[in-house]
Parts: structure tokens; sequence; C-alpha cells
């Protein structure tokens, strides 16, 4: 167990778009992140899947490694950071939402499978340490920052929220 009192800083930042694609055969969900100067829009069939350009986003992504410790949480399951606007109380989220109210603010850490049929997710380890990367920087301690995986969300696909853009995190698209 380690006693560090991790101070996180981004690795291995890397800028480019979330896309979003779905199959219009069985209503499977996947993203990923490209790195390409525009974003994919391609149409093509893998297995039984048909897959098709349904959204896409400028994103960021990133690891973390500790400054105090060296130690590296690997985000490469994580596909793109959004800051949830959910208040539906019938989602997991919208309800935490609820709970904590207007001085919390909460990320979800958005994974490839949406659908989560394969039943992986971002991992517990990064969500923590996301968690505390973004409060770490807080100024005022009456605001606050949770980070959620998408599996929380009811519907990630009816999810409403603002992609994180930018490597500052403060520019919302």
């Amino acid at each position: 167990m380690s006693t560090c009192a991790h101070s996180w800083s981004m690795t291995g930042i890397r800028s480019g778009y979330l896309v979003v694609e779905g199959c219009y055969h069985c209503g499977a969900r996947s993203s990923f992140f490209s790195t390409e100067p525009v974003a994919p829009v391609d149409e093509y069939r893998e297995g039984a899947h048909f897959w098709e350009h349904l959204a896409g986003y400028q994103a960021v992504t990133f690891d973390l490694r500790c400054d105090s410790c060296g130690k590296t949480i690997d985000l490469s399951d994580m596909m793109g950071l959004m800051l949830s606007t959910c208040d539906d109380p019938g989602c997991e989220v919208g309800r935490l939402s609820l709970e904590l109210g207007k001085k919390t603010s909460i990320y979800v850490a958005l994974c490839a499978d949406s659908s989560h049929a394969g039943g992986a997710c971002v991992s517990d380890a990064g969500v923590k340490a996301l968690t505390e990367y973004f409060n770490q920087r807080l100024h005022s301690r009456r605001r606050s920052i949770v980070v959620v995986p998408c599996k929380m969300c009811d519907r990630i696909d009816r999810c409403t929220g603002i992609v994180i853009a930018d490597t500052g995190l403060t520019d919302f698209y």
C-alpha cells in the first residue's frame, strides 16, 4: 500500500477527436480516440456489425504521473472526458449531481465500449487518480470535482455534457 500523497501531472498528452460510431444493425455503440487531422467518418462492416459515424468531438487524452513517487496511471482505457450537465433523477450520474449540488462538478470518463457489453470501463484506479488530479488544482476548497466512469450513465448516448477539448481542460465543446 502506497503512503504517497500523490501530486499528479499529465503526461503523454494527445489532442484529437473522440469518434462515436453505432451499428445500425444491433444498436451497439463504440468510441475511439483519433489523432488524425480530421475526424474519421467512414462506414464499414466488421463481422455482424455495420458501423456508421454518429458523432465526433475535439478531445484530449493523457496519462497521469505522480511527481513525488513516479507512479504512472495508464489512462489508455479513457477515450475522453465530459463535464456532465445531467440532472435526470433516473440516471445515477444525474442523481449524484442533484445530491452533491452546484458546488460539485462531475466529469464522466468515457470508455471505448459505451454499451459496456464486455463489462469493461475506465479503471477504478484511473477514476480515483483523475478525481485527485482535478481537486489538487482547485483554489477554493468550497468547490470540488468528482470523476465517474461512463458505466454510471443510464444511457451514454443520451447523456448530456460537454466534451473537454484542451490540455488546460478549460475550453469545452
